[in-house]
């Protein structure tokens, strides 16, 4: 177990892509394996926080004080067998995906930030472009080994329910508390997920790291598509794209049946055009599509279905950009992803905190959402960036206010989040809550809501000592 105390080798660890400052810890703990974690915890009493890699968007692993441990040196990844995967916690997407190719097989979530640790990902549950078909990080997750903030631990595998007790290895037992709250229906990565009849593990996915520690993971693997058809739609206006995404799900996955729908606004598109100059000027928004092909020889019918379906709704096909091969698909996800790194690097430039919203609603409100979302902004002022998951109905509005204009901006926040609550929506559908969002889920969820996760709280972590300052 390596240990360290100096300021100097504890300060990386107080930071995230969350921009949060104020971060303190006596000293942080990285174990060499699960055995040495079990046993650091049975002997500690102070408050713990578990570090990722650090992609977060929440401050979820910036502590106030107490201990760090880092999962860092738990990174070994091998085949459990031909559909699944066992990863530490520390292994990162991008080691993931390299681990995977050739071999026939790959994991569906694909979040925008490659170098998160697929610890991270189960912490907020995280999904990316290809969650309107595949779903999100809990679909995919069949095992873990969970060590819990006093040392216990337990094997924890799908199909076992929060109707029966949660088995630890000492021979103890803990019972899911009665409560009556739920989850929302839509797209969602707030909070404690909580279902009626679901299974243990959906309760620690999503938790930001203040339930239990993931110390190993077992993931369940797709078999690879053969080919994908992927394209990037440009229009004239942004009411023209939004309106396209209902006509796509009125498909209902015959013949158009895309993974990915991701949309790009007028002032996304602005600042991608200083690397991809060939951007049409008249554009006000896009549209990535992506839709995977299970045999090759059916690459080019699905093509077609395409082309026909953009032709009668009148969208320009020489405006738009059209995958042709490996190399071009690879580059369609680069201007998807693009997009974050551009608006976080000019945050860090400005030395701002990430104001961005996570939210989301359900389908019959999809419309209405960026109508609210077009006119609220206009009235504002405020320089901002539209782009995200559209099939999902969950975008990412990056609000990015001049220094005199941060009050307004907080203002236009608030006020976005009552509108999507009045929707029923969530405040966060993908980066979960963590210390930056708690406002906003408590308002939520409400008091009755936020007593029912503190009882859930209570029964895995007694002493409320793990993740302190996440969600609750």
């Amino acid at each position: 177990m390596i240990i360290k105390k100096t300021p100097e080798s504890i300060a990386c660890y107080l930071r995230d892509a969350s921009n949060f400052s104020g971060g303190n810890a006596e000293e942080v703990v990285i174990p060499e394996n699960s055995e040495e974690s079990v046993s650091f915890l049975r002997n500690e009493t102070r408050n713990v926080t578990i570090s990722g890699a650090g992609t977060g968007l929440t401050a979820s692993r910036i502590p106030s004080e107490g201990v760090i441990i880092s999962l860092e040196r738990l990174n070994k990844i091998f085949k459990e067998d031909e559909s699944s995967v066992n990863v530490g916690p520390a292994v990162t997407l991008n080691e993931l995906q390299s681990f995977l190719s050739n071999s026939g097989w790959f994991y569906p979530p694909n979040p925008t930030e490659k170098w998160a640790s697929i610890g991270g990902t189960l912490a907020t549950n995280a999904s990316g472009s290809r969650s309107y078909k595949y779903g999100v990080t809990r679909d995919y997750v069949e095992e873990v080994e969970l060590v819990l903030v006093d040392g216990r631990k337990t094997i924890l595998k799908r199909g076992l329910k929060i109707s029966e007790p949660l088995k630890l290895e000492d021979g103890s037992q803990i019972l899911f508390p009665d409560i009556s709250y739920q989850s929302p229906k839509c797209k969602n990565a707030a909070g404690y997920f909580v279902q009626p009849g679901m299974d243990w593990l959906d309760l620690f996915i999503g938790s930001d790291g203040s339930l239990g520690i993931f110390t190993k993971i077992v993931l369940r693997l797709l078999p690879s598509p053969a080919d994908f058809v992927s394209g990037i739609l440009f229009f004239d206006e942004e009411r023209a794209c939004w309106e396209l995404v209902p006509k796509i799900r009125s498909f209902n996955g015959q013949k158009i049946d895309p993974c990915s729908l991701e949309y790009f606004d007028h002032n996304s598109l602005e600042r991608l055009k200083v690397k991809y100059k060939n951007i049409p000027a008249h554009s006000r928004a896009a549209l990535f599509f992506e839709q995977d092909i299970s045999q090759s020889n059916d690459y080019d019918s699905t093509l077609e279905n395409w082309y026909k379906f953009l032709s009668d709704e009148n969208i320009f096909l020489e405006d738009s950009w059209f995958a042709q091969g490996e190399k071009d698909t690879q580059l369609f996800h680069e201007f998807r992803h693009d997009v974050p790194i551009i608006v976080n690097e000019e945050n860090s430039r400005a030395g701002r905190v990430k104001l961005g919203t996570d939210m989301a609603v359900s389908d019959n409100h999809f419309i209405s959402m960026m109508e609210f979302y077009q006119e609220t902004l206009e009235i504002s002022g405020l320089d901002h960036v539209i782009f995200g998951h559209l099939g999902d109905n969950h975008l990412h509005i990056n609000l990015l206010p001049k220094e005199s204009q941060m009050n307004d901006a907080q203002h236009l926040y608030d006020q976005m989040v009552g509108q999507i609550l009045k929707w029923k929506g969530t405040i966060s559908a993908e980066h979960g809550i963590g210390k930056i969002k708690k406002k906003y889920f408590a308002k939520m969820i409400g008091p009755e809501g936020l007593n029912d996760l503190r009882k859930i709280k209570g029964c895995l972590d007694v002493g409320y000592r793990l993740g302190v300052g996440n969600i609750i």
